[in-house]
């Protein structure tokens, strides 16, 4: 069996929390994904609206890897567990 594609599996997490899917959280999915694989250090900066939540974890989660992911309120941390993940 093939490994889901990254927009297969951003398609399916957007669709399944009842969001669309925007051009630029697409573009930052692609961008962690590529700074996961290099291992390399990544700064986006997207605006309300953008799906950022969606946009980091998506590709962090299909790298398969553990993943750490930092916020700064707890108001984000509970909606990345209530809601997006």
């Amino acid at each position: 069996m093939t490994k889901p594609s990254l927009p297969d599996l951003l398609h399916a997490a957007v669709t399944a929390v009842g969001g669309t899917e925007r051009p630029g959280q697409v573009a930052m999915a692609e961008a962690v994904a590529g700074a996961v694989d290099d291992t390399s250090h990544l700064l986006v900066q997207a605006g309300t609206g953008t799906g950022k939540s969606l946009g980091y974890l998506v590709p962090a989660l299909a790298h398969g890897e553990r993943v750490v992911v930092a916020t700064a309120t707890l108001a984000l941390q509970r909606q990345l567990v209530e809601r997006d993940l």
